[in-house]
């Protein structure tokens, strides 16, 4: 499964990357955030988990790579945060295919990725 990200389509390198992916997950919670008090929000949980485990892994590698061509190595302790992420999505795409109600989690979980782990980039300050 692959999915639209803005980062590989348009060829962007470093910082822009790293900017551009922070952009793709803010629209993504935030689209859940609008979804989830409506009906058709278990749709909304669904078609989000979808785009963020086509997008996840480009997201990952395209970040680890950034951080490489900006003299930044990714230490173990950052590839452990990226593992953590996508098992922690697998697991809620199973929960959520059993029927479990997991939208508050997963919006949770996008918002702490958000202000955590990107905000806590290296590289965060240079983007603002």
């Amino acid at each position: 499964m692959t999915g639209f990200t803005p980062w590989k389509s348009q060829d962007l390198k470093g910082i822009a990357v790293i900017e551009a992916q922070r952009c793709w997950l803010s629209e993504l919670a935030d689209t859940l955030s609008a979804h989830l008090p409506l009906k058709d929000s278990l749709d909304a949980v669904g078609e989000c988990l979808t785009h963020l485990l086509s997008g996840l892994l480009q997201s990952i590698v395209s970040e680890e790579e950034a951080f490489l061509a900006l003299g930044s190595p990714v230490d173990a302790a950052h590839r452990a945060e990226h593992n953590e992420l996508c098992m922690e999505v697998l697991e809620l795409i199973k929960r959520h295919e059993c029927g479990d109600s997991v939208g508050p989690q997963l919006l949770q979980r996008l918002q702490d990725w958000l202000t955590l782990h990107c905000a806590g980039t290296p590289h965060h300050a240079v983007l603002h």
